[in-house]
C-alpha cells in the first residue's frame, strides 16, 4: 500500500482501500481492487479527493495498519451512534440501552487492538468518517481509545488507583467519545453545528450552547459507569482553565476546573475532539494529519494537558507509513516505519530513477542533518514542522 497525491495517482494503478464519496462518506465511490483510469482521476479531482491509496507490493507489509478502519466494529459502531442521535432527536428512548454501547465499543476495541501500539492513519480515519455529527461522534471515539491506549503511562500516573489494564476501564472512555456530544441533540437545530471552533456569535445563544456537555451527563448520568459520565461532562474543560460548563462558584472568566484537576479522561476526551474539528477547513476540505498537529501545537497548546500534547505526534504520526514523500534533495521516498521518538523524521527508503523501484537501503532520517521531507502527498510540509525552540518532546 502506498498514500500518494491525487496528483501523484496514474492510470492503471489499483486501489488498496476504497474511496468514500466526499459528500457523502457512508457510500463509497470506488471500491478496494479498482483499476484507475484517466476519466476516473479527472472526475475525482472535480469532487475534491485529495490523496488515495493504492497497491504497492513492496509495501504490503503496513497494509495491516489500516484494518481497525475498516473493520465491521467500526461500522456496527457508527450505526449505533447514528441510531440513538435519531431516536433522542425525536424525543423517543434511544433504540438500544447503553448497554449496547458497551457491547459495540468492545468489539471495536479488540479490533484496534489488533494492530497493538502503532500508527493509526488517522488522515483516512477523517476521510471516511467526514464531518457530520454521527462521523464526529464515531471519529472522536476512536481516537479516544487509541490515545487511552498510547497514554498508559500518563493515565495511570494520573489516576493510580485506576486499573488501566482493564478492558473497561478503555471500554468507558470509548464509550464517552461516542456520546460526548449527545447533550447538542437538546438544542435548538440552528445550534447543534455550533462547535468550540466556532461558536454562536451571541452571548445567550453560546451560553445555551455551552450547557451541552452538561445536558449529556444529566442524560446518561444513571446509565452508564461514572468515569465515562465525567469525561462527557468535562470534554470541553480546557487545561489552562477556561472552557466549561463553569462551576456555580466560579466567575464567567475562571473555571473550578483546571489542570490536572480535570479527569484525565476528560482531558483526553478534549484532544480527540479538537484533533477532529481541526480535520477540516471552514469550506469542509480535510486537513492532513500534520496540519493539524500543527495548529494543536501552535494555537491551542495551552488548552491541552501537556502530556497528551506531546505524545500526539507519537500516536498520530505526521507522516504515517506508506506516505509517499520528496525528500530536500529532490528524491522521491516511501514512509515505512516510524520513530516514536522522533516522529517528524521517519525511516524511509527511496525510489528508484523509475519512480516505482524502492530502494533497498532504509535511511533513518533522525540521523540524517541534511536530509528531511520536503513534501507529503504533494504538499510543503516546512511550515508544518516544529521549530527548536518550541518544539515539545515526545516521551518514549
Amino acid at each position: 500500500m502506498l498514500t500518494l497525491s491525487i496528483d501523484e495517482a496514474r492510470a492503471g494503478m489499483r486501489l488498496a482501500v476504497s474511496i468514500p464519496h466526499p459528500v457523502h462518506p457512508e457510500q463509497d465511490l470506488l471500491t478496494a481492487g479498482y483499476t484507475l483510469d484517466d476519466i476516473v482521476l479527472r472526475k475525482m479531482r472535480e469532487l475534491g479527493v485529495t490523496f488515495l491509496y493504492v497497491d504497492y507490493p513492496p509495501l504490503a507489509d503496513l497494509d495491516w495498519a489500516l484494518l481497525p478502519q475498516l473493520s465491521p466494529a467500526r461500522k456496527a459502531l457508527y450505526g449505533q451512534i447514528k441510531r440513538s442521535i435519531e431516536s433522542i432527536q425525536k424525543h423517543t428512548r434511544p433504540q438500544a440501552s447503553y448497554a449496547a454501547y458497551y457491547a459495540l465499543t468492545r468489539q471495536f476495541v479488540l479490533s484496534i487492538l489488533q494492530q497493538g501500539k502503532q500508527p493509526i492513519y488517522l488522515d483516512e480515519l477523517s476521510l471516511r468518517l467526514g464531518c457530520g455529527a454521527v462521523m464526529h461522534a464515531a471519529s472522536v471515539a476512536h481516537l479516544s481509545l487509541m490515545l487511552g491506549i498510547g497514554l498508559e503511562t500518563h493515565i495511570i500516573r494520573q489516576r493510580p488507583r485506576m486499573r488501566h489494564d482493564n478492558a473497561r476501564e478503555l471500554l468507558n472512555l470509548g464509550v464517552a467519545g461516542m456520546l460526548h456530544d449527545l447533550g447538542k441533540s437538546e438544542l435548538p437545530p440552528h445550534l447543534q453545528s455550533a462547535t468550540s471552533l466556532r461558536p454562536p456569535e451571541s452571548q445567550g445563544e453560546r451560553q445555551l450552547w455551552e450547557a451541552h456537555p452538561q445536558i449529556g451527563y444529566d442524560m446518561i448520568r444513571s446509565e452508564i459507569d461514572p468515569t465515562a459520565a465525567a469525561a462527557v461532562r468535562l470534554h470541553h474543560q480546557r487545561f489552562d482553565g477556561t472552557g466549561f460548563p463553569h462551576h456555580e462558584a466560579d466567575t464567567p472568566s475562571t473555571n473550578f476546573f483546571e489542570g490536572n484537576r480535570i479527569h484525565v479522561y476528560g482531558r483526553v476526551l478534549f484532544a480527540a475532539d479538537l484533533y477532529d474539528r481541526l480535520s477540516f477547513r471552514d469550506d469542509g476540505r480535510r486537513r492532513h494529519t500534520f496540519e493539524v498537529l500543527h495548529l494543536m501545537r501552535s494555537r491551542h497548546d495551552s488548552w491541552l494537558d501537556p502530556e497528551i500534547l506531546a505524545a500526539l505526534p507519537k500516536i498520530i504520526p505526521p507522516f504515517p507509513p506508506g506516505m509517499k514523500i520528496q525528500l530536500t534533495d529532490g528524491t522521491q521516498a516511501a514512509v515505512v516505519a516510524v520513530s516514536p521518538k522522533n516522529p517528524y523524521t521517519p525511516m524511509v527508503r527511496q525510489f528508484e530513477n523509475d519512480g516505482q523501484t524502492l530502494s533497498g537501503r532504509l535511511i533513518d532520517l533522525a540521523r540524517e542533518d541534511h536530509l528531511q521531507v520536503e513534501l507529503a502527498v504533494g504538499v510543503p510540509v516546512k511550515p508544518f514542522l516544529p521549530q527548536e525552540e518550541d518544539a515539545t518532546p515526545v516521551p518514549a
